[in-house]
């Protein structure tokens, strides 16, 4: 992903949470959505408020994104809307053992347990610190590309039709019927956050 672009000092929590806002230029998006057939419109945007507690720090926001990716069946470009809830709960990460300086790198996401943002969304959605998935930070700074990139991935449809008029032309068939072998299926790396983001969605309904 480059050079990381949704970063937030830990030194600036100190004081009180902090409410944050990016937008998620095209490049972004395009090295986000690598390996994805899906391809960026526009500039996508991200909002987000973090409350250090102790050591760890809670993120709760929602990354938003416009998106094409082809048809299944004619291969012509859909345009989707991807709007992901971002709840994570974020330990430092141990420091190396022994001679080697500096700190181990981080590698996942985690979900949090409090009331949502209040500035531009408010998800509905309140996760106890049971039901939070936990992960790390390393450093001096909150480091939020990898968390956002896997919470639009979770949006993008695992199979896409465009609607088709009720006088579509004779002989082309519709789509056809999803496969419940595959319908929903979520690669295994993002399922701890597929999880969440299902519970999240459970409870706003």
């Amino acid at each position: 992903m480059s050079k990381p672009l949704l970063v937030v000092p830990i030194a600036d929590l100190e004081q009180g949470p902090k409410s944050v806002e990016w937008e998620l230029g095209e490049g972004w998006l395009s090295r986000a959505l690598e390996g994805t057939d899906a391809k960026p419109v526009g500039a996508g945007r991200v909002e987000a408020r973090l409350t250090k507690t102790g050591k760890e720090v809670l993120v709760q926001g929602r990354a938003e994104a416009k998106v094409t990716v082809p048809d299944a069946r004619t291969l012509e470009p859909v345009e989707i809307a991807l709007e992901g809830e971002i709840c994570l709960m974020l330990a430092p990460a141990p420091t190396s053992v022994g001679p080697k300086r500096g700190r181990q790198p981080r590698k996942g996401a985690e979900k949090p347990a409090h009331k949502p943002p209040s500035r531009g969304f408010t998800p509905d959605a309140e996760l106890s610190a049971e039901e939070a998935g936990r992960d790390t930070y390393s450093g001096d700074d909150v480091v939020l590309d990898g968390f956002v990139r896997e919470f639009l991935l979770l949006e993008l449809p695992m199979v896409a039709h465009k609607d088709l008029p009720a006088d579509h032309a004779p002989g082309i068939a519709p789509p056809p019927a999803p496969d419940p072998e595959t319908e929903g299926r979520v690669d295994p790396r993002l399922a701890p956050l597929a999880a969440i983001a299902e519970r999240l969605r459970e409870r706003k309904n």
